[in-house]
């Protein structure tokens, strides 16, 4: 018994391919854009730890503004789970990358120049360049983002 292999006749199917691959494009920019739409993972991992180190006493291990030394400050702690919920369901990434590196006057965390920890995301054994500096700011962003509370 032979086995018959169809081959492809006529122009619809020598399009395939090519309706094949713009298919493919499409998928591909659409996890582009929603990844986009969600804190980096590797990124919020990093910003993890410098929010236990530099951030939960105040904000809360899980950041409600409800930390050990919330009790004993004139101004709460924000609650940082609701961000996106304040702001119609966006994050506003740049909005929170400026008030952690001091950029936007915070009233509990002191001026915009010196923030209640101060530079201690700049400073180190290492003295890392402003590219890390920002790096760690931007982790503790996406960390963030990450515990935005979800609609629904």
């Amino acid at each position: 018994m032979r086995t018959v292999v169809p081959r492809p006749i006529g122009a619809v199917s020598l399009l395939a391919p090519a309706i094949l691959g713009l298919a493919i494009g499409a998928v591909l920019r659409l996890d582009a854009q929603e990844a986009a739409a969600r804190p980096d993972a590797s990124a919020a991992a990093v910003g993890a730890d410098l929010f236990r180190n530099y951030c939960a006493s105040c904000h809360g291990t899980e950041g409600r503004g409800d930390g050990p030394l919330a009790e004993h400050l004139r101004t709460q702690p924000t609650d940082l789970t609701g961000i996106s919920t304040r702001h119609d369901g966006e994050f506003p990434f740049d909005d929170v990358v400026e008030s952690i590196d001091g950029g936007r006057a915070i009233g509990s965390h002191g001026s915009a120049d010196m923030p209640a920890w101060g530079d201690a995301l700049s400073k180190s054994r290492n003295q890392p360049d402003q590219a890390e500096v920002q790096r760690r700011i931007d982790a503790l962003a996406h960390f963030v983002w990450s515990i935005q509370k979800r609609e629904g």
